[in-house]
């Protein structure tokens, strides 16, 4: 570039030097602000145009988007809600929170699908009275909360069009790190919420006290009150302040960001955040917040629907039945992904019968009515139900036992599956088998193993949906061809 050294002295070649300052001078110009304007800047425009703009937002941006971002979407790293585009069909989990007598209201059979010589155990005595109820004629003990809650809440032909499978398996009892949670392999698999990923009860990674099976979900938004969800969907912290007109404003103002400058946005400090956020303001987003009756979230919208769950204006909207019913809702209609839903006060051996028979209703209930939600609403559902555990009474040979202690190796879960279309076909009811001595089979594949048994009741949901040829890429070499045959119960 013209530098010499001579005598180890640095000296300037005067003719190199002229050449490099004509060069120099030859450059662009850097336009400054009163070369650009001859007016103060007044609007947002102004000072992209001056590049003052790129100054303050590297102090401000953070905040900013701290600010606009909606609490849901923080926690997902703002990472932005797109339109749900999955044809799966909506899954619904629920959690009896504590170990309950799982395999006292569902009948567990042989290997055989036989009954085992006695139920001693399990608080039906030698040979429980049987009813028959799904497409696929489950056996249930006569007794059974559950069995009396799906049917008072579920109708003749919901239950024709469903069909239900045990799933016998030993558990850990009172644990919450049984890995029993497929809402992350669920979302995986391509099922997609419009407006959220997955909606929970408890501030978990899985939104109950369950751990995940193989599959980490995405952070749920904890859902406490139907407001949880109304606010998840808005701005927050300063800018809740703004009214609708003012929020729809500020969004198209976002939304009118020309590409250089949302490029520009995004070197800047903790502008790959805002940048995301940036690209949420389409128009439809730009609607939702202009106009929140447009989200499509309240359960009362739907008259069958709250019928269903009984909810009406004057309900808490904080109770569990409304709770309820917003998560069910939002994801039938395709707003949320997943949904955990959970039921405490489970772990119910109290040397009673009475407390238990009324969880066991309550379950009940509740499964009932997520079925009954889907046909009114003429959707697909797949539910699991999952506890921690089960429970014993002293060994009798008549029924009516009380429950005395845990006993988590008569554990095992529900699968149900709903399709307006008709029942789908299936190959028997349980997955899995129990023994003589009253407990999981442990020597089939997925009787000793919580998180195998969760991942066959994946299988199952794709199986449900067609989609077998997600299992291999969802569950690398969790199971192989020879497993799926055998864990696949739903067709």
């Amino acid at each position: 570039m013209g530098w010499k050294v001579k005598n180890k002295k640095l000296d300037i070649d005067p003719k190199q030097l002229k050449l490099q300052q004509e060069e120099i001078n030859d450059l662009p110009k850097k336009e400054t602000f009163e070369k650009l304007h001859d007016h103060k800047p007044v609007t947002r425009r102004d000072f992209l145009q001056t590049g003052l703009i790129g100054f303050s937002a590297s102090m401000t941006l953070p905040t900013l988007a701290t600010l606009l971002a909606p609490s849901a979407l923080r926690a997902q790293t703002a990472q932005c809600a797109v339109a749900g585009v999955s044809d799966l069909s909506a899954f619904v989990s629920i959690k009896g929170s504590g170990g309950m007598a799982v395999s006292a209201n569902a009948l567990p059979l042989d290997r055989g699908n036989q009954m085992i010589s006695s139920y001693s155990k399990m608080g039906m005595g030698t040979s429980p009275a049987i009813s028959y109820e799904f497409a696929n004629n489950v056996p249930f003990y006569t007794a059974s909360g559950v069995l009396a809650g799906i049917r008072a809440n579920a109708s003749a032909l919901t239950l024709a069009n469903s069909v239900f499978v045990g799933n016998w398996y030993r558990s850990q009892d009172d644990n919450s790190m049984n890995k029993q949670d497929i809402t992350g392999a669920v979302i995986a698999a391509g099922l997609s919420g419009s407006k959220l990923k997955n909606l929970g009860r408890s501030n978990t990674e899985t939104g109950v006290n369950n751990s995940y099976s193989y599959v980490r979900p995405p952070a749920p938004l904890v859902v406490g009150r139907y407001e949880d969800v109304v606010g998840s969907l808005g701005v927050s912290g300063a800018l809740a302040s703004l009214s609708e007109t003012q929020k729809g404003n500020l969004f198209r103002n976002i939304q009118n960001l020309t590409t250089s400058q949302a490029a520009a946005i995004q070197n800047l400090t903790g502008g790959e955040l805002l940048a995301r956020l940036l690209n949420c303001a389409n128009q439809d987003n730009t609607n939702l917040i202009a106009n929140a009756a447009s989200l499509n979230i309240d359960p009362l919208s739907s008259a069958p629907l709250s019928t269903v769950w009984n909810i009406n204006n004057n309900t808490n909207k904080g109770s569990q039945d409304f709770v309820f019913a917003t998560m069910v809702f939002n994801a039938l209609n395709g707003n949320a992904s997943t949904v955990n839903l959970e039921i405490g006060g489970c772990d119910y051996h109290n040397g009673t019968r009475t407390s238990g028979d009324a969880k066991d209703l309550e379950i009940g209930t509740a499964i009932g009515r997520v079925l009954q939600s889907a046909s009114v609403m003429g959707k697909k559902v797949f539910i699991v139900f999952t506890t921690d555990g089960s429970v014993t009474s002293p060994d009798s040979a008549d029924p009516g036992g009380v429950w005395s202690s845990d006993r988590g190796t008569a554990g095992g879960a529900y699968m149900i599956a709903y399709d307006p279309a008709g029942a789908h076909a299936t190959m028997g009811t349980q997955l899995g088998a129990y023994t003589s001595g009253q407990g999981a089979d442990d020597t089939f594949l997925t009787g000793g193993n919580v998180e195998l048994a969760a991942a066959a009741m994946f299988v199952n949901y794709l199986s449900f949906n067609n989609k077998m040829a997600l299992v291999e890429q969802v569950l690398p070499r969790v199971f192989s061809t020879t497993d799926v045959d055998l864990v696949r119960k739903i067709a």
